[in-house]
């Protein structure tokens, strides 16, 4: 069974009803798709709990990710900035956003915290978080394809936060066990706390928006479901959220939007998703180079990245002077790409990016969008990257990549995500190969007991490090000084 598609003013009943009946089509694969989203989102948390933005954000207001002293909203905030703040956790092709940043924490939070379930002797199980998930996606899925996301994204908004408020209030109120009034006070309440510019690309503020849409998600749900009201037509009425939150765009529309789709892309690289099929092209480039010829890019005379319309429109920074920024720049990820053969977490390192050998080839990358690739195919569905390298004695190579390695159609196997698991926890400085337990329950959800004990062990695994967070935040630096280092 797929959801059907619902017009825009009847669209709130139908979000109500995909977030409070809906069923996958397939258990089998809905259950490995939340285990691959929770198992990604939390190794993506814990290696951001080292990240300044954690730090600064500790500094702040006292809290820290993943401490179950914190309210809900709060600690799903917190962790929820974690989790978006290495750019590293998946993407939604139909959304474009990254929903299990919003959703995950958002989700663990309320199962810690006994006092946000509808029935004091239910504890939720994997089961139910499974479901959960699924139907926070649909409903943002359906919600996207209502409010036309490409022209949305467009126009400037960062739809992890915006839609991502909606979806993520979805999957809690379905967690909670909210009745259809309730679930639709919850949706018009997230609609009008959904917020978030793309301006804030490459600063820290940017993997706030998915912390405060996982916050606005669990406060959304906690006061519908204390009779809390909202508009009945908050997201199609005259003032909605539809008609407010539309853009105008030539982009073609996005056409992955089935909610049946249980996948999500993983990040394979700790950067905007929109330069993961150019990494892909760019380091089969390198390869065929590597067949040929030695590795020198002082022979890569220029270097031309061609992808679809609306492509480009995230990677604001074509000069990145720090790795927050580098994050954001199709010319430093190839160029990282074609020096080292890999882009890993240390690639945004402020030495890494400071290198004049790096610098200097990022200067003869171009880039353009086409609405026909240059190479290949004429025919592309939600993107395409065409990388061509031309050398100084004039030859070229050229490769196309339309999916990358992790894409929804190209899912990770267990081992790629165990090594990304295992990164992530180095990178916040656990020894290799800890917290086996952890990864197994998180990648099999659905068949734990009592989600409530997921929480915690969650929360004991943060809490080796977070004693060294809540350090940083006490005494060492200021917001100003953490801006190099970690990605958005």
């Amino acid at each position: 069974m797929t959801a059907p598609h619902a017009s825009t003013d009847r669209l709130t009943a139908h979000l109500v009803d995909l977030a409070t009946t809906w069923q996958h089509p397939d258990p089998t694969a809905a259950a490995r798709g939340a285990g691959v989203a929770f198992a990604d989102t939390i190794a993506c948390a814990l290696a951001g709990l080292a990240d300044p933005a954690v730090a600064a954000y500790a500094r702040a207001t006292g809290t820290t990710p993943f401490d179950p002293s914190q309210p809900a909203a709060e600690a799903a905030r917190a962790a929820g900035l974690a989790a978006h703040a290495l750019d590293y956790d998946d993407v939604d092709d139909a959304t474009i956003s990254h929903p299990s940043a919003a959703v995950v924490p958002a989700l663990l939070a309320v199962a810690q915290d006994a006092a946000n379930w509808t029935d004091g002797a239910h504890e939720p199980t994997g089961a139910e978080a499974v479901t959960a998930l699924h139907r926070g996606l649909a409903v943002g899925r359906a919600l996207g394809e209502a409010l036309g996301v490409r022209a949305h994204y467009e126009a400037g908004w960062h739809t992890t936060s915006t839609i991502g408020t909606v979806a993520a209030a979805a999957a809690v109120g379905s967690l909670q066990r909210l009745d259809g009034d309730r679930m639709r006070a919850a949706l018009g309440i997230a609609a009008s706390l959904s917020q978030g510019s793309r301006q804030n690309f490459g600063s820290m503020t940017k993997p706030l928006h998915a912390g405060q849409a996982a916050h606005n998600a669990v406060l959304a749900t906690g006061l519908a479901r204390e009779g809390f009201t909202a508009d009945t037509d908050s997201l199609e009425g005259t003032l909605g959220f539809l008609a407010l939150h539309r853009g105008a765009s030539t982009a073609p529309p996005v056409t992955d939007a089935d909610p049946a789709t249980p996948h999500l892309n993983v990040k394979l690289y700790p950067c905007c998703y929109y330069t993961h099929a150019a990494a892909d092209a760019a380091r089969e480039v390198r390869d065929e180079l590597r067949h040929t010829d030695s590795i020198d890019t002082h022979t890569i005379a220029s270097v031309r990245v061609t992808v679809q319309p609306g492509g480009l429109a995230p990677l604001i920074h074509p000069r990145p002077v720090d790795g927050t920024q580098a994050k954001f720049s199709m010319e430093y990820v190839i160029a990282a790409m074609l020096t080292d053969g890999a882009v890993t977490l240390g690639s945004f390192a402020p030495d890494a990016v400071a290198r004049p050998d790096l610098q200097s080839l990022l200067t003869r990358v171009d880039t353009a969008e086409a609405a026909t690739p240059p190479a290949g195919a004429s025919d592309w569905n939600a993107g395409y990257a065409v990388v061509t390298a031309t050398l100084t004695d004039g030859r070229t190579i050229t490769h196309r990549v339309d999916r990358p390695r992790g894409h929804a159609t190209r899912p990770v196997d267990d081992a790629t995500l165990r090594t990304k698991f295992d990164d992530c926890l180095q990178h916040a400085g656990f020894e290799p190969g800890a917290a086996p337990g952890l990864f197994e329950a998180l990648l099999h959800v659905g068949d734990q007991e009592s989600l409530h004990t997921v929480a915690e062990e969650v929360s004991r695994t943060a809490g080796q490090v977070r004693t060294t967070v809540c350090q940083t935040a006490a005494g060492q630096g200021t917001a100003t000084d953490a801006t190099e280092g970690g990605g958005r």
